[in-house]
């Protein structure tokens, strides 16, 4: 039996692409392959003779005829009914594979034999045969997957999970690979990456590569593949687009789960529209008249400067909920560290008094995320004055950064990742919500640190327990002074985490195999 089987529907391609096609698949370097190809009634005769050719050739190569036309959908499942492999492998008819691709797959499988799915980067290819747009994917980001069909190609799948599922669903043509994904990771022991291009996406008038509107159909049948996926996994939330070949989840929590709010407070202002106001009483004001979610405490941690009236005014808005807490050092970290040995609930809200509330429901989307798996922390974009994003979550590619800070909102960023809700290495810790025991079991935040370094400090402990974050533009916080430039704390950090710099998982670079690709 073959490890892999590779499959391809065939409906009249352009003749000098399937040969590219052709090449690309008796050029790889493992042999432990076959290829099934359902020829879907194509009309030009062509096509069944260069398939038949094919068999002649090479006894790797299975072919069978449709006697009519029936979509991508029913010549898929009919390739699929051909097969032997162990796993399946997914190829359009004039894409192309890189040379190494299974090799560089049966490698990943071999290190992860749990893997049922995997997907690699991928680019894509011009009519004029220049590669171009490399996709350096993410580590597996299911939240990511929601909001867009970033694995897509290359797919591979462990056919007895596709037959489980019952292979490719009619009605979802154009998104039938998404739609058949998201129902294998429901069973998925493991999902697996591999970082390097192995898919040669052929960019063409009538193709999803050229254009997300190329196939407007397509987006609609990926919208109803992600609602039904929710609620085969019993999540409650509504789907609407996001933009081009963009979903928007907003998840609804069934629960309404205590949460405590963590307030570090002193005597600083601000001017806020020409008024010189206290900076802790702003938070206070705009947490109690924004905020539509009820269940939850508020614990302020208080510096010296702080009298007690003060502090008592400060609580007296939560009418009861709010508990004060003398800080014993005045640095940030020590007073977060204060108000998360203090917490009882399972959740808690780090929020920094220089925020302000834009969006009422704002706990109530964070919420929605925080029982995902390994979730350690659930942030929103943080803005300044002007709806400039100051950031979109922590970074560490190429080195720690505010990923989109100085971008507008409007902005979708490359791929579109600015306008979906993903996993993050990290997130700013100016407002998140977080899990308490997840922060308290890597040993709180650094004393050492007080300014942005805190937050990629935290966000390399956390994934070094294998927790991760999400960042979700459904909720935008307004932050009004950026005083925590980390200048002065980079060198530290450097010391303490210089050598995973450049490995963040979700954010990478160029990972182009340099070998030939051209045939």
């Amino acid at each position: 039996m073959p490890r892999f089987s590779i499959i391809t529907p065939v409906y009249n391609p352009p003749r000098e692409a399937f040969e590219h096609c052709v090449r690309s698949v008796m050029a790889q370097t493992n042999s432990d392959w076959e290829w099934c190809l359902a020829n879907d009634a194509s009309p030009d005769s062509w096509v069944a003779q260069r398939l038949a050719e094919l068999q002649t050739v090479d006894s790797r190569v299975r072919v069978m005829t449709r006697a009519v036309n029936g979509g991508i959908v029913a010549a898929s499942n009919d390739a699929i009914a051909m097969s032997n492999g162990e796993f399946l492998v997914l190829l359009d008819n004039d894409d192309e594979l890189h040379p190494e691709a299974l090799q560089f797959v049966a490698d990943a499988l071999a290190a992860e034999p749990k893997c049922d799915y995997l997907y690699s980067d991928e680019d894509k290819i011009s009519p004029s045969g220049e590669h171009f747009d490399d996709f350096a994917k993410p580590a597996w980001s299911p939240e990511r997957l929601l909001a867009q069909n970033y694995t897509s190609h290359l797919s591979v799948l462990r056919r007895s999970i596709v037959e489980l599922v019952g292979r490719f669903r009619p009605g979802f043509d154009g998104s039938q690979d998404y739609d058949l994904v998201l129902r294998v990771i429901e069973h998925a022991r493991e999902v697996v990456h591999v970082p390097q291009v192995l898919y040669h996406w052929r960019s063409l008038s009538t193709s999803t590569a050229s254009a997300a509107s190329a196939k407007p159909y397509a987006f609609i049948a990926a919208l109803k593949s992600v609602g039904e996926h929710l609620q085969r996994t019993d999540t409650v939330a509504q789907v609407t687009e996001a933009g081009p070949s963009l979903a928007r989840v907003r998840r609804t929590t069934r629960r309404h789960p205590a949460v405590t709010v963590i307030i570090p407070v002193d005597d600083a202002k601000q001017r806020i529209f020409g008024l010189e106001t206290p900076l802790a009483g702003n938070i206070v004001k705009s947490l109690v008249e924004k905020s539509t979610y009820t269940n939850y405490t508020v614990t302020l941690v208080a510096n010296k400067a702080l009298s007690d009236e003060t502090l008592e005014a400060l609580a007296a808005p939560f009418e009861g909920r709010a508990t004060i807490v003398r800080a014993r050092h005045s640095g940030l970290a020590q007073m977060l560290n204060t108000g998360l040995v203090a917490c009882d609930t399972k959740h808690a809200v780090l929020l920094d008094e220089r925020c302000e509330f834009i969006d009422s429901d704002w706990l109530e989307a964070l919420l929605g995320y925080a029982d995902r798996t390994n979730v350690a922390a659930v942030a929103p974009f943080l803005l300044d004055e002007f709806g400039m994003i100051m950031s979109a979550g922590i970074g560490l590619t190429p080195a720690p950064h505010d990923i989109a800070a100085g971008r507008h909102l409007s902005d979708f960023g490359p791929v579109g990742m600015f306008a979906i809700a993903r996993e993050v290495f990290g997130v700013s810790m100016r407002c998140a919500l977080v899990d308490v025991a997840s922060l308290k079991s890597v040993g709180g935040f650094s004393p050492e640190y007080s300014t942005r370094a805190m937050d990629t400090d935290m966000a390399c402990k956390l994934h070094r327990a294998g927790r991760h974050a999400i960042i979700t533009p459904l909720v935008n916080v307004r932050l009004l002074d950026d005083t925590s430039l980390m200048n002065d704390e980079i060198d530290s950090l450097t010391m303490r985490w210089g050598r995973v710099f450049g490995s963040d998982p979700y954010t990478r670079i160029d990972t182009r195999l340099r070998l030939p690709v051209s045939f």
